[in-house]
């Protein structure tokens, strides 16, 4: 089982990766995705998350966003 902080610091760090890639403040990028659902997403599904890189992670969630109505 994975601990909290683990999952915890994953999020933080997929959101400042997220931000980055879209030139949006870390307060904007969490906005956006707890808005359509992806913070739950990576929650749910840290354990093959956390496994491949904040790359493809980032496209993911973009397109789970865009899916869900949201717009970049």
């Amino acid at each position: 089982m994975f601990s909290i902080k683990d999952i915890s610091e994953y999020i933080v760090a997929l959101i400042a990766a997220f931000a980055s890639h879209y030139s949006m403040t870390e307060v904007e990028a969490y906005r956006y995705l707890n808005r359509y659902g992806a913070i739950k997403v990576a929650h749910d599904f840290y354990d093959v998350m956390h496994t491949q890189s904040f790359d493809d992670m980032v496209q993911s969630m973009a397109s789970y966003c865009q899916r869900k109505g949201g717009n970049l």
